[in-house]
């Protein structure tokens, strides 16, 4: 099976004893067992999860970082490679170069900002984006509901979204496992 890579998103707040930093490490070493390369953001909080997690299974993890956050973060210590990035725009597009998936944990407006990216991307059929959106943790469910309440979400738009039980059918669905 080839290598792929899968962009991981989710907060940057997660200390590592949150239920989210936890689940983020479990993520990081399902990923690793199917050889999956992990793009994260880089920082602390569920990127260190993912990034811990995949390293304690041997997996490579590259940190796409924002040099507008240089004096303030410094990427965590689980990272193969550092690429850092001009500006937002740039650090997503180096988040998403060459994966096969995304998946989209807990996180805040940044997190938010980041899954409506990546589900836009998909709605475009872009060729150079990511093929699948997996949500992983409590919120997604609540979160699908209400959009499909109050906004302009159709069956086709939802169908783009696999709402994931655990880190496991995460690593699955987003590795292309069936």
């Amino acid at each position: 099976m080839p290598t792929v890579s899968i962009a991981v998103f989710g907060s940057s707040q997660a200390s590592s004893a949150s239920p989210h930093y936890r689940l983020a490490e479990s993520l990081g070493r399902a990923l690793a067992k199917r050889g999956a390369i992990i793009r994260c953001g880089g920082y602390g909080g569920i990127m260190e999860g993912v990034a811990s997690g995949a390293k304690a299974e041997g997996g490579r993890v590259v940190g796409c970082t924002l040099k507008a956050f240089a004096e303030a973060r410094t990427p965590n210590q689980y990272l193969d490679e550092v690429h850092e990035s001009p500006d937002l725009h740039s650090r997503i597009r180096c988040l998403l170069a060459g994966t096969r998936a995304a998946v989209i944990l807990p996180g805040g407006v940044g997190t938010l900002n980041e899954l409506m990216w990546v589900w836009t991307l998909l709605l475009m059929d872009r060729d150079d984006g990511p093929q699948g959106l997996v949500l992983l943790g409590d919120p997604w469910k609540e979160l699908l509901d209400f959009l499909a309440r109050r906004f302009e979400f159709n069956e086709a738009v939802r169908s783009l979204v696999t709402v994931a039980r655990d880190p496991d059918e995460a690593a699955r669905v987003a590795c292309g496992v069936k």
